[in-house]
């Protein structure tokens, strides 16, 4: 009970004030019906389809349209049918049933379409839209979440402009789809996540905007266009990282400003402009954190199958925007807490920021001065990644012996509870790098301190940790390798067999390698979670350097 209240104090102490406000007034308004039917006004086309990013093969791999032609989707690694009143399927998860509303899957329809010219794929596209108008008349239901109507509009949008001229000669359904976007425009309007902010909120924004060039309105054109430009500044730190401290999250959102800066290239082109200024500090930004670490980074909520890869979004900048991440990329990212370290074998990336924006941190994880590695371009050491949003595994995906750090005297770096609520949190948090080092320090909420350097020479990198108290160290290792303990040093192998690695302790150190239970679980992506091992390393810390060796062949 008591911990419960502590919980809730220190989550509300950290949100702004107008969150308050709208976080009672979303409760007040929550069961409100939305008005489904609208009169759209006369629309412009919106040029959103990109093709080197929509039609890329390594996004389209994601989905199978024979399947979608079939009536039945797979998302997140798990099957059903779009159908059925207000499309609520209870035995899926809510994160399932929001991703089946988002409508993504009609994207590959439409690169299907210009590929083959086979009419069956837009006719697949008009019966689903047509099946959702239907099966979500009463204004209620996950349908009508803001967050799925800016996703969802977005994806009907560039579907619009995928199908080009079939579309458009198919008056009376282009119609009755206007009228249903135009009334989920509306409403969205009503019903703008002011209570969570964040991504949730730049969505909202991003939409209503589009949704303001195709409907013809200026007026709230400009009114949300100053709105975007304000959480602009705030979002996208000045280093390029989007303020979530989430790559996953970072791809979103460099997506939905490609979307926009298409939009508004011929009507604002000062616009444009201010938003290739920052979709070239994005893009600069992921490709230095992303590159040859073989995947999307597992820092915070993270992981792959929902954000585009990263060379879609790269070839559809270049094609688009005449945009190319710089190619020395750049190993400092101070505002976001991210450092990076490697040559020509070895990359690794250290987190030492803060756990997320003090008012939005549900997305955030307990993983200060953890880090991943890769070699020859594929994840070595990883963290455990993100996995689901509900389910009995959220807890431990987001506590902080699931990531490549230290747990002190057996606690928790911050206070994560609930599925996406943040207590007391760590403090102090601050990152820093040499020429051939990374490092940080941090204090967690029950004010245990640990200090991290880790250092590359060659062949050979070097973790020192400092700590006062009983220190667990973790290295949580990727599903393609093995440990093998021998004497007091750990080896690591490959699938054949061949010795990969070596990590030496010290002396004093217990040591226990976990091949199966709740800490070897792994989610590279959304829906998907395999077995990992992971070596646990004790000792008792007073306050002086703690190393460990990792020697690579």
């Amino acid at each position: 009970m008591w911990k419960k209240l502590e919980n809730y104090y220190w989550t509300l102490k950290y949100l702004k004030k107008s969150q308050l406000f709208y976080l009672v007034k979303h409760r007040l308004e929550h069961a409100q019906r939305a008005r489904t039917k609208g009169d759209s006004p006369k629309t412009d086309e919106l040029p959103l389809w990109i093709h080197r990013m929509d039609a890329h093969p390594e996004y389209i791999s994601r989905f199978c349209a024979d399947e979608i032609l079939a009536g039945q989707v797979t998302l997140l690694h798990e099957s059903g049918k779009p159908g059925g009143k207000n499309w609520k399927e209870p035995k899926k998860s809510h994160l399932w049933n929001f991703n089946l509303h988002y409508m993504e899957y009609l994207l590959p329809l439409a690169a299907a379409y210009q590929k083959e010219k086979d009419a069956a794929y837009y006719t697949c596209f008009r019966k689903l839209c047509q099946k959702w108008i239907q099966d979500n008349q009463e204004g209620t239901g996950d349908g009508w979440h803001p967050y799925t109507i800016s996703l969802r509009l977005t994806n009907l949008w560039i579907c619009m402009d995928g199908f080009g001229a079939v579309f458009g000669k198919d008056h009376i359904f282009a119609q009755e789809l206007k009228d249903s976007m135009y009334a989920q425009y509306v409403h969205l309007q009503k019903k703008q996540e002011l209570h969570l902010l964040g991504n949730h909120y730049f969505e909202n924004l991003k939409t209503v905007l589009l949704g303001s060039l195709y409907f013809r309105e200026p007026d709230i054109y400009n009114q949300y266009k100053r709105k975007l430009q304000k959480e602009l500044q705030e979002q996208i730190l000045s280093d390029g990282v989007h303020y979530e401290r989430s790559l996953m999250y970072h791809k979103i959102i460099l997506e939905d400003l490609m979307r926009v800066a298409k939009a508004v290239r011929q009507p604002d082109p000062c616009f444009y402009g201010e938003l290739t200024d920052i979709l070239q500090k994005m893009a600069d930004a992921l490709w230095s954190l992303e590159r040859d670490m073989g995947r999307t980074l597992l820092f915070n909520d993270a992981g792959d199958n929902v954000a585009k890869p990263m060379d879609s979004l790269l070839d559809g900048l270049g094609a688009e925007f005449a945009i190319f991440p710089k190619q020395e990329g750049q190993r400092a990212f101070p505002d976001a807490g991210y450092y990076c370290l490697g040559n020509d074998r070895i990359r690794l990336v250290l987190d030492a920021g803060e756990i997320a924006p003090p008012y939005m941190p549900g997305h955030g994880h307990c993983d200060g001065l953890s880090f991943e590695l890769a070699l020859n371009g594929k994840p070595l050491f990883v963290n455990s990644g993100t996995g689901q949003y509900q389910g009995s595994l959220r807890s431990y995906f987001r506590s902080t012996r699931a990531h490549n750090t230290v747990v002190v005297d057996g606690e928790e770096q911050s206070m994560c509870w609930g599925e996406h609520r943040v207590g007391k949190r760590m403090r102090a948090v601050s990152g820093s790098l040499g020429h051939d080092w990374v490092g940080g320090r941090l204090t967690a909420c029950t004010g245990k301190r640990h200090a991290r350097r880790i250092g590359l020479r060659e062949d050979m990198v070097v973790i020192r940790d400092r700590i006062k108290g009983h220190g667990a160290g973790y290295l949580h290792l990727a599903p393609e390798y093995a440990y093998r303990l021998q004497g007091q040093s750990v080896l690591v192998m490959d699938q054949k067999g061949k010795h990969v690695c070596s990590i030496q302790m010290q002396p004093e150190d217990r040591i226990q390698i976990h091949r199966e239970g709740e800490l070897c679980q792994y989610a590279p992506e959304f829906g998907r979670t395999e077995q990992i091992q992971v070596l646990e390393f004790l000792w008792e810390g007073d306050g002086t350097e703690h190393e460990i060796k990792i020697r690579f062949l």
